[in-house]
């Protein structure tokens, strides 16, 4: 039941405050960059010493991971290693809750989803997709009720009547 201390550290200064604000039998260090990036070495070397009822203590989350999907990461390792984590600071503690788990999965899911939407938009060759002129959705409405007709209706969004036929089939298209 080893109790094990995890901090990106830029200073010295911070690896003698961190001895005493800890209180475990071994500190693993990772020294930073200005912004706080590292390689993770001493990171990995930590969760593979880590095992069953031991103890990672850290001081905020922003030292072991740079991104969602790494914390995510990190926290299921810890789950399945049945290592607990204490972090010092207390406004982040309540993550480490199941419910906290299930929320940063979501986002870190949602954050992937969009991510690969927004490539995958980039890279469709062609020109820029464009999305649908401002007040469409309102003038569609009023052309499908016939209050005025297709020529009227693009006009009064500033687009050619081949757009906005173009757009209407795009709308009116189904799956």
């Amino acid at each position: 039941m080893a109790r094990f201390g995890y901090a990106r550290v830029l200073r010295k200064q911070e690896i003698e405050e961190l001895k005493h604000q800890l209180n475990v039998d071994k500190i693993y260090i990772e020294l930073t960059d200005e912004f706080g990036f590292c390689n993770n070495e001493s990171l990995k070397a930590m969760l593979e010493q880590a095992g069953s009822s031991d103890t990672i203590v850290v001081r905020r989350l922003n030292d072991i991971a740079d991104d969602i999907g790494q914390l995510c990461s990190f926290l299921s390792t810890l789950k399945e290693k049945g290592t607990e984590l204490v972090l010092l600071d207390p406004m982040q503690s309540g993550i480490l809750s199941d419910r906290g788990y299930e929320l940063l999965s979501f986002i870190s899911n949602f954050t992937k989803e969009k991510e690969s939407c927004f490539k995958s938009k980039q890279s469709k060759p062609g020109r820029p997709v464009k999305s649908y002129p401002t007040g469409f959705l309102d003038v569609y409405r009023a052309y499908r009720e016939d209050i005025f007709n297709g020529k009227e209706a693009a006009k009064r969004l500033s687009i050619s009547y081949d757009k906005f036929r173009e757009l209407v089939k795009t709308f009116e298209f189904t799956v």
